[in-house]
């Protein structure tokens, strides 16, 4: 109670003296030298630390500091990180502050829903005298921010985050179309740096329409991929200055309500999991442009209510992509398209992919 007492003397002293401290700026017209009055009174703002990114930004930072790192760290002063930590001059403070944050920075497109996808959205279309038809995998994913999250998931990155996604195939012998929407935090558990390793994990609500089979179900699910930086994460994507990879095992659990389900069986709840692994290989050099990609799921729902048939998959990717983005030195441009040659077999119950076994060529995009 005492504490409450001296923070609320000391906040009405605040405001009570503010005004005086800022009346010799209050009067300066021109709003440049207003604001070098009010920078000469109360200090130039600091940059504040750039948040975690997602798991895809993440490959070009392997071993982030926690948040708590960055703020309590103090770097030599011949250090690198000094200079893009220290307070600026008034003088150099915009010739150092970090670039304006706009909101569209907050969405990443990318082939499924959430911070932990890392490839980019597909997207082929034909059209012909006939007939149409179209291939189409993207989520969009919304960072919301930390608000109301526990210090301790802050600082391992975890923000919310909502995301739509589609999954549609007009040109296979086994049509699909779904579509989903999913609302949920993302972020790190342990800490790359001191335990070696990281989880890259997500939770959420959902919900998910197949279209052509006419279903629908609402659910929660956990998902987790591990984040090996110096064995299975090394190097940056697209560098000409060498090769690396990313290789990423995953699972998850989930509980699905089926809400609307196929002819034949009742609604009801089923609980499942899967595991599965991805990987991307950048050979660098002269071949700075080509990235090898592989990825593997399997599925199976573990229980089921009465009336419901168990579910099980199996899905397999491979193929080739070639950016068509000028980032030679490895940096991540905000849009980085990419014609893409993949091989898929198989099916995924959670997305709504139809058995198929068919080679794709596509245009792939990726942002933020």
């Amino acid at each position: 109670m005492r504490t409450l007492f001296v923070v609320a003397a000391l906040a009405i002293f605040t405001l009570s003296c503010s005004p005086a401290w800022a009346s010799p700026c209050q009067s300066i017209v021109n709003n440049k030298a207003r604001l070098a009055c009010y920078d000469e009174l109360f200090g130039s703002p600091e940059t504040a630390p750039e948040e975690a990114g997602d798991l895809a930004n993440a490959a070009q930072a392997t071993q982030p500091a926690t948040a708590s790192e960055v703020a309590t760290a103090k770097p030599a002063a011949q250090s690198a990180s000094a200079v893009a930590t220290a307070k600026p001059s008034p003088q150099v403070a915009s010739a150092v502050a970090a670039p304006p944050h706009h909101f569209w920075n907050d969405f990443a497109l990318r082939d499924g829903p959430g911070p932990n996808a890392t490839n980019p959205a597909v997207l082929a279309i034909t059209h012909g005298s006939d007939n149409s038809s179209s291939l189409v995998q993207a989520g969009l994913t919304w960072r919301m921010g930390k608000r109301f999250l526990p210090d301790t998931l802050t600082d391992w990155g975890w923000r919310w985050y909502s995301a739509l996604w589609m999954n549609m195939n007009t040109a296979s012998d086994n049509p699909y179309n779904s579509r989903g929407a999913q609302l949920g935090a993302a972020g790190t558990l342990f800490d790359a740096k001191k335990d070696g390793f990281a989880l890259g994990s997500s939770v959420n609500v959902n919900v998910k329409e197949d279209a052509q089979n006419d279903t629908l179900s609402q659910g929660l699910a956990f998902d987790t991929r591990l984040i090996l930086p110096g064995m299975l994460v090394v190097g940056k994507p697209y560098d000409s200055a060498g090769s690396s990879w990313f290789v990423y095992p995953l699972g998850g659990v989930y509980v699905d309500h089926l809400a609307r389900v196929e002819a034949g069986q009742s609604p009801g709840t089923a609980t499942g999991g899967y595991l599965g692994m991805t990987g991307d290989y950048y050979p660098g050099g002269y071949l700075w442009r080509l990235k090898f990609h592989a990825s593997y799921l399997t599925g199976r729902d573990l229980v089921t209510t009465a009336g419901l048939y168990r579910r099980s998959s199996h899905l397999t990717r491979f193929g080739v992509d070639y950016s068509l983005a000028p980032n030679k030195d490895g940096t991540r441009p905000t849009v980085m398209p990419s014609i893409s040659l993949e091989r898929i077999v198989g099916d995924n119950y959670m997305d709504g992919t139809a058995y198929t076994a068919e080679t794709v060529l596509s245009l792939k995009l990726l942002t933020n």
